[in-house]
């Protein structure tokens, strides 16, 4: 390959660098995300990150290190640094090597690797863990000294003694390869631990699901639906997860509007185990359990939901499949004796998949109780977002698995796939008399200025006005329940939030998909897992602070592609000369990143001629501003 037909530049810090104006082979963009993590997929150039959990992806795919070394030495403009190679050699050396195994509800872990037992046997932090040594029962007269008497069923064998009493006539290596197996304790030891422990040696525990031989978890019956076309880049997704005739545990990314659904119930009807499904909020449960209908042959009686308050329907015979949410599993306190006996039912039953809908929440104090308490053998992660403000998206990859697959939003929209998003930044100017109040207000009080101020709300009301004449369903984003009842209030359109009930939040969203022109105000419970297919206007005018994943899902519930049109709009109201201009520009960086252009609009000349705007006078203004903070 001539250097004018190689498109990679590889540097000492792990970084990649993609000219896919050179060069853009599909094929060099797959073996990218598949050793390394994406940081921007612009028009003409793409960056990525070595990282050890990308390149542990990698091993588990069933690359080797000495293969990843040498297409990266083929596509590569300028010479390999030696950093690169000593990276790669070191990441890989252990990866895929030492299996976790779910048998019985009991955890196993089998190193059949003498240097990889060695370096557990040898951390002291690995060896504090409540571990049993299972040995076959009948070699253990051969395999041991005389005077070694312990029931090795019941007590705990501390390593120095087990690796003292070997009998010296049989060679340590082969014994400890062939022979070791390490079981845990489920009452004292969180399995947790041990995988973060395993991931800080650079051990990784291999979680693979050998589902064609598991005779012991029974089969159920279920099948897509002949109907059901796959896209192909779902296809590529799921082919990820499953490789030699096993399934792997990890995390799927799919923009929002993709089809993440219908790679989940894809992979449950590959491997036909009992599955549970967990979401982050009451409506996508219902979302979930419809989808399952719709797409696959499942029997209704089968899958069941359970969410706060409509359970009852478990009672009768063991499901298939159930759906329920992050809060109903991990909640700590008093609970009906109905609900309690059901999710006793769910903790005991050793599940075939679990799928972790809005993954990247899990890492969170509360919801990461759920995988502790739950014994599967597969775990399946699916976002949009692989985002934390916190830092805390690492700990998805001892939690969960690696990231398996990841799309590009642009290749998606140039497709087809996804509608072809608009964006644009709104700078609106705040009036003297509120800017003063936002000068001398706490913090509470500055949000609230910069989400009502006056000109913002006038804008909004425009191009609410604007969008409902083309007949646009228009979803109008705010963080601050007072600013998004208040706007609600005063332009007379539904309004949802925290406290509205689940019937009452049906029927409004309902009613919003089956009317054209009709505009919904929706606080931060409509960022994930509302399905909204034809919203195609998003304005925001309140958001939280600089996060950068709640941009992407905003921007993600307008992006499935429309049968009347292929555009989307969205638009960022944003407070001139206030602390929103800083947030904003942070939390555009992910989607700047994916290859989405702001187009930043510093006036709206000419709106003060628009008649019966709201805050069209001085008094409305100074009413507003009396009755709110004095």
């Amino acid at each position: 390959m001539s250097k004018n037909e190689k498109s990679l530049w590889v540097f000492p810090d792990g970084f990649i660098m993609f000219e896919t104006f050179s060069n853009p082979i599909e094929e060099v963009e797959d073996f990218l995300i598949t050793i390394s993590e994406p940081v921007s997929r612009t028009k003409l150039i793409h960056e990525y990150v070595l990282t050890p959990y990308a390149l542990y992806a990698a091993v588990t795919s069933g690359m080797k290190g000495n293969d990843i070394v040498k297409i990266l030495k083929k596509l590569s403009k300028n010479l390999l640094p030696k950093t690169i190679f000593r990276m790669i050699s070191i990441c890989t050396q252990f990866f895929g090597k030492i299996h976790l195994i779910l048998f019985k509800n009991n955890y196993f872990i089998y190193a059949p690797n003498y240097e990889i037992i060695k370096t557990l046997l040898n951390d002291k932090k690995f060896r504090k863990f409540p571990l049993y040594i299972i040995i076959h029962p009948k070699k253990i007269i051969h395999l041991f000294s005389k005077d070694l008497k312990i029931n090795f069923e019941k007590k705990f064998l501390d390593f120095d003694i087990f690796i003292g009493k070997i009998n010296p006539e049989y060679n340590q290596r082969d014994f400890l390869s062939k022979h070791l197996i390490f079981s845990t304790n489920p009452g004292f030891c969180k399995i947790e631990e041990i995988k973060k422990r395993s991931m800080e040696l650079d051990c990784p525990l291999l979680e693979e699901y050998d589902f064609l031989n598991d005779f012991f978890i029974p089969s159920i019956k279920i099948d897509l639906n002949p109907t059901t076309a796959i896209r192909r880049y779902q296809e590529k997704a799921i082919s990820k997860m499953f490789n030699r005739g096993r399934a792997r545990s990890g995390v799927i990314v799919l923009p929002c509007g993709a089809g993440k659904t219908i790679v989940g119930i894809t992979s449950v009807t590959m491997i036909k185990k009992p599955a549970l499904i967990v979401c982050n909020s009451t409506v996508s449960v219902e979302q979930w359990r419809r989808q399952f209908i719709k797409w696959s042959n499942i029997n209704p009686k089968k899958i069941k939901s359970f969410i706060a308050g409509q359970y009852s329907n478990l009672e009768n015979g063991t499901s298939d499949i159930i759906v329920t949410t992050y809060s109903m599993i991990s909640f700590g306190g008093q609970r009906a004796k109905l609900s309690a006996s059901l999710l006793n039912e769910i903790k005991s039953r050793e599940w075939g998949l679990v799928i972790l809908d809005e993954v990247h929440i899990v890492p969170a104090n509360v919801f990461r109780k759920v995988l502790g308490i739950i014994k599967t053998h597969c775990k399946l992660g699916l976002t949009a977002t692989l985002l934390r403000e916190d830092r805390k998206v690492g700990d998805i990859g001892f939690l969960i698995g690696p990231k398996l697959y990841e799309a590009n939003w642009l290749d998606l929209e140039q497709i087809g796939f996804l509608a072809m998003a608009c964006c644009a930044e709104i700078c609106c100017s705040m009036p003297p008399d509120f800017f003063e109040y936002y000068l001398c207000g706490s913090n509470s009080t500055r949000q609230i200025l910069c989400a009502l101020n006056p000109n913002k709300a006038r804008i909004c009301d425009f191009l609410i006005r604007y969008h409902e004449s083309r007949g646009d369903r228009i979803l109008v984003f705010s963080d601050n329940v007072f600013a998004l009842r208040s706007y609600a209030t005063k332009m007379l359109k539904a309004f949802i939030y925290g406290a509205t009930g689940s019937l009452e939040r049906m029927r409004i969203l309902k009613n919003f998909q089956i009317h054209e022109g009709q505009t919904l105000f929706i606080s931060r419970i409509g960022d994930t897992s509302i399905d909204l297919p034809e919203a195609n206007v998003i304005l925001q005018i309140s958001s939280h602070y600089g996060s950068r994943r709640q941009e992407a899902q905003r921007l993600g519930r307008i992006l499935r592609p429309k049968s009347k049109s292929r555009k989307a709009f969205f638009y960022s109201l944003v407070t001139s000369n206030t602390e929103e201009m800083f947030y904003a520009n942070k939390r555009q960086q992910f989607l700047v990143g994916q290859g989405y252009d702001f187009k930043t609009i510093l006036s709206f000349s000419g709106i003060s001629k628009i008649p019966n705007l709201i805050f069209e006078t001085e008094k409305e203004k100074k009413t507003f501003i009396k009755t709110s903070f004095i």
